[in-house]
């Protein structure tokens, strides 16, 4: 085994390996494995998230394609606009294999390219000496820190804000086409484990060019967490790795009783026929404990907390504040973290139909959001509910509170119906209200974002999107400018019978 760096020799995770004197065309693998040095003190933040935990959400890659200068090493390779191309066509069909395969894991990629100068020639250094490019390219790139650790640490940072993605990590393509496709040591391709950045040659070692989307495949899986399962990478069966911890139970090293083809096992064949085996799934985060079609890192639930009932300014009604927050899936070892955002925070009285609040901030985009409810009430007694609903359309348990309004005024007699079915996408709404109602609202969102108020009219209009069920939700406002609950009336669209006529053929008489 080659000595590694210091930070190398923390090692536990991915390699392909060809010792450089047995170039055969189909490269052999080594048992070496990398897991990169936790980020260091200058880098400390209050955001919990590694670079990529589990493979789900939205996700920030920059690749980076190292142009040598000949400052330092003689320059041996140049990138062309045609490899260039081919480097950016091959990691986008990696990744839209990976979005293929786990529908439930809501991928979307965002992928930045840069041809960044530096003074060395990558391929001419090994894995010990990682650190000597990687980092220039790094510092080209505007990133600094105590260590090329800490510098990809804080490039995944960077674009992670900058695209406001979940997670973020580098893919280093070292060009290779004049050379032998590997670097001086043998390795042709390596990632560490949940990142922070993956290497690999343009030619794949004994791959070739044409094959280097389904080692990035390969290679973008351990950025997730998962482990290599071929039998000379020694990975025992009840190894495991990723968010969830999951066993490496398709590994081919100790005779774990399966042997499914995988993107783990084998990139080429599994990649053509578009394999990843469970054990590879769980670990990159991939599984549905409870059969409810979530995933498990995504099946996180929310929780909600009220503070003290305030007068609002309007003609004394009440209004709530709180707070609430996304508790993430718990993970064995790993810093528990959740993607998901606090979407909604409804309310409902005397268990009337939910309604939104409003975000203190302005928006419900984060996994913690404060919040108030100024509520349309009028005199009496209530019982109001509360609860936090996430990006995966997981509420929390509801809150409930009593609340008693006085000198407000009574409340008026609002009423709204609507037909149970129409065959036309077009209905009728019938409502009821004092005299003197000034205007009224109209809206398919229990948060009537965009809808306008318009003069109070007893029957109006509404037009329905599509076939199907809907709840039509409306709000009054009465003659002293106070607004009410809203009202929901629920309708179905039916879809259209199509007739098909068919004329009657005439047929000759019989000869």
């Amino acid at each position: 085994m080659r000595a590694l760096t210091a930070f190398a020799a923390v090692a536990l995770a991915v390699l392909f390996y060809l010792p450089a004197a047995a170039q055969s065309p189909i490269p052999h693998h080594h048992d070496d494995a990398l897991v990169a040095p936790p980020r260091g003190p200058g880098l400390a933040s209050d955001d919990p998230r590694g670079p990529s935990q589990y493979l789900a959400g939205d996700i920030a890659i920059r690749i980076v394609l190292p142009e040598s200068s000949g400052a330092v090493d003689p320059s041996a390779e140049n990138w062309t606009p045609e490899q260039i191309e081919r480097v950016r066509a091959s990691v986008h069909d990696a990744l839209d294999w990976w979005a293929a395969r786990l529908p439930l894991a809501r991928l979307r990629f965002h992928v930045r390219l840069h041809v960044v100068p530096i003074a060395y020639e990558p391929t001419r250094y090994g894995l010990a000496d990682e650190g000597r490019w990687i980092g220039a390219s790094l510092a080209a790139l505007g990133f600094a820190g105590d260590n090329y650790f800490d510098q990809a640490y804080a490039a995944a940072d960077a674009l992670r804000d900058e695209l406001g993605t979940d997670w973020a990590t580098t893919i280093f393509v070292a060009n290779s086409e004049r050379g032998s496709g590997y670097f001086a040591d043998g390795y042709f391709a390596y990632a560490y484990i949940n990142g922070p950045f993956m290497v690999v040659t343009s030619d794949s070692g004994g791959y070739g060019a044409h094959q280097l989307a389904p080692v990035v495949a390969h290679e973008f899986g351990h950025l997730f967490g998962a482990l290599d399962q071929y039998a000379v990478a020694r990975v025992s069966c009840d190894r495991r790795s990723g968010y969830l911890n999951a066993p490496s139970a398709n590994s081919q090293y100790n005779e774990c009783g399966t042997n499914q083809p995988s993107i783990m096992l084998e990139p080429l064949t599994a990649f053509a026929a578009g394999a990843v085996d469970p054990s590879a799934r769980a670990q990159v985060g991939y599984y549905d404990g409870n059969g409810n079609g979530i995933i498990d890192p995504l099946d996180t639930t929310p929780q909600i907390e009220l503070g003290q009932v305030e007068l609002a300014s309007t003609a004394g009604r009440p209004t709530l504040r709180g707070t609430s927050a996304d508790l993430p899936f718990p993970s064995p070892l790993q810093a528990p973290v959740t993607i998901n955002r606090i979407k909604a925070i409804e309310f409902r009285v005397d268990g009337g139909p939910w309604q939104r609040a409003a975000a203190a901030d302005g928006a419900f985009d984060s996994p913690a959001e404060p919040f108030y409810a100024e509520l349309p009430l009028y005199d009496g007694s209530y019982t109001v509910d509360l609860r936090a609903v996430n990006s995966a359309g997981i509420p929390s348990r509801p809150v409930s509170r009593q609340i008693t309004v006085s000198g407000v005024g009574r409340q008026p007699a609002y009423a709204v119906t609507a037909p149970s079915t129409t065959d036309t996408p077009e209905v009728s709404l019938t409502l009821r209200a004092p005299a003197g109602t000034a205007a009224v609202q109209v809206s398919l969102d229990p948060g009537f974002a965009g809808a306008a108020w318009q003069p109070f009219a007893p029957e109006l209009p509404v037009a329905l999107p599509r076939p199907g069920s809907h709840i039509i939700y409306v709000r009054f406002r009465d003659a002293g400018g106070l607004n009410s609950l809203a009202y929901a009336a629920q309708t179905t669209v039916e879809q259209p019978q199509v007739m098909l006529y068919l004329p009657q053929l005439s047929r000759s008489p019989a000869r």
